[in-house]
């Protein structure tokens, strides 16, 4: 696997989704906003992300994303 980071890219995001908790993403933007996204689910979903991070980006960072609050009631 060919790694695509480029020079002064920022790193990969790794994180878990919020919505389906045994899904994990790998985020990965360049320098022109163009977006590459991988999932993974199952029980070792976080291990699999952390590996494809590390080999096709060479750097990542694993994020917590903070919990979505509910959305406002109406009266």
């Amino acid at each position: 696997m060919t790694k695509t980071s480029q020079p002064g890219a920022e790193p990969a995001n790794v994180f878990q989704d919020r919505a389906t908790p045994d899904q994990w993403r790998v985020e990965w933007f360049d320098d022109d906003g163009r977006c590459e996204l991988e999932i993974f689910t199952g029980h070792d979903a976080r291990r699999q992300a952390l590996r494809y991070a590390m080999r096709k980006y060479g750097h990542f960072r694993e994020v917590q994303l903070a919990e979505q609050s509910e959305a406002p009631r109406l009266p």
